[in-house]
């Protein structure tokens, strides 16, 4: 695998895998506002620059998001990288009950054109759905 390091701070690593043309995401524990907001802006640079269709959203050691995080999700991001080529999101989300059950809210409340999510348990699962047309 070759990966390129986008972000690294101690609640988010973001990295490219080349190979298989993805975009990772791994959030750590309860994430404040504004760090989402950097990570997310991370992304968006390199998804505009790159051309980056596909995105893993790796929520395992997540612990809960707040409703300032989820709006900002599903009322800004989600539609801002939309814009830009976006096209499949795959959640691979956390064990935890709680955590599991805002990230499904955020899905599920979503306002988006043709950009699908999905949540996943296994992240081979994620990359067999990026392949689907």
């Amino acid at each position: 695998m070759v990966s390129l390091k986008v972000f690294e701070a101690a609640y988010c690593d973001i990295f490219y895998d080349d190979d298989e043309k993805v975009l990772y995401a791994k959030w750590n524990g309860f994430l404040k506002p504004d760090e989402v907001r950097a990570g997310c802006q991370a992304m968006t640079k390199f998804i505009e620059k790159n051309k980056i269709k596909y995105h893993v959203s790796d929520h395992t050691n997540l612990k809960v998001l707040s409703k300032e995080v989820q709006d900002y999700l599903t009322k800004q991001w989600f539609s801002e990288v939309e814009s830009i080529g976006l096209e499949k999101i795959a959640a691979l989300v956390s064990a935890n009950a709680f955590a599991k059950a805002t990230v499904d809210k955020v899905n599920t409340e979503a306002q988006i054109g043709t950009m699908k999510i999905c949540t996943f348990a296994r992240q081979q699962d994620c990359l067999n759905w990026f392949k689907e047309n």
